[in-house]
């Protein structure tokens, strides 16, 4: 779900003028991006890229012939949708419980199916790590109950945004849409449905997981929603010892240089005793 998290910018913290300055061009930044699209515009991108992944989820199970490629679309699915449902309840839901008249029963049925959505990609990633404790249900039909609940979850959200952007003024809607930028790039990319469903608490601790999650996918080089695809690192003295190969490799091209001088050597003084140096041995002839 790249597209609805907009560039990644880091904001410095030093001191000094040029922080400073850099600092307001990404706040700038922000905001002109939070200005070209809507509040209802930025969730429907981000409904539409996660139904392409659970979508994607059945089209590899029924055509590929590595049964490898379903579980990665399954658990490209389950980071997108992790993370779009963190970043909903932390910057629109709060907003549509001030805002709108019904705001706090619409938002706790949101909820609701937020969780059991949870549960069913907490069984989908059992199945994925192979776990023993996995629910009964098959992979097949815990995909199908994933299709199913975020149709619902999607209808119900689209209509709850957009009562919620006609009530909002446009400083209100540039503040929704920062926040939800922001809070994608935090989001944990795993489900946690055991986690409270409150404002504070429920907050800190999937915050705390996002950072978890976040260190789980490096070290298991798992390419989640909105991250940075990392391009691979040269192997060092470690890697190659790992790898099995020669640490010897990279310094061939100074070992002929060597070997090269020292045939050249060679020749040169093979030269000169050839060609009748000073020092070279005299040649010594048989009288009969």
């Amino acid at each position: 779900m790249s597209i609805t998290t907009g560039p990644t910018t880091t904001e410095p913290t030093g001191p000094g003028p040029t922080g400073t300055g850099l600092a307001q061009e990404t706040r700038a930044g922000e905001r002109d991006q939070a200005d070209s699209v809507s509040i209802l515009d930025l969730i429907r991108m981000a409904h539409a890229d996660a139904t392409r992944l659970v979508a994607l989820t059945f089209t590899e199970s029924g055509t590929s012939a590595d049964p490898r490629r379903a579980l990665r679309a399954a658990d490209t699915a389950v980071a997108a949708i992790s993370a779009h449902m963190y970043a909903v309840q932390t910057s629109v839901y709060p907003m549509a419980r001030r805002h709108l008249p019904d705001g706090r029963a619409r938002v706790a049925g949101l909820y609701a199916g937020a969780h059991e959505t949870a549960s069913v990609m907490r069984g989908i990633s059992q199945h994925i790590q192979g776990d023993v404790h996995r629910p009964d249900e098959s992979m097949g039909m815990l995909r199908a109950r994933l299709a199913e609940l975020e149709e619902q979850h999607e209808a119900a959200e689209d209509s709850l945004v957009a009562d919620l952007e006609e009530m909002l003024s446009d400083e209100e809607r540039r503040r929704v849409v920062t926040s939800f930028r922001r809070a994608m790039r935090r989001a944990p990319t795993r489900p946690h449905p055991h986690v409270p469903h409150t404002a504070v608490v429920g907050g800190l601790v999937l915050r705390f997981a996002g950072s978890w999650d976040h260190l789980l996918d490096t070290m298991d080089a798992r390419v989640a929603a909105g991250g940075p695809v990392r391009a691979p690192a040269p192997p060092g003295l470690w890697g190659w010892y790992l790898l099995g190969r020669s640490t010897s490799l990279p310094r061939a091209d100074n070992t002929d240089n060597s070997d090269n001088a020292d045939n050249s050597d060679n020749a040169d003084d093979t030269d000169k005793v050839e060609g009748g140096d000073s020092g070279a041995l005299p040649n010594k002839s048989v009288r009969g």
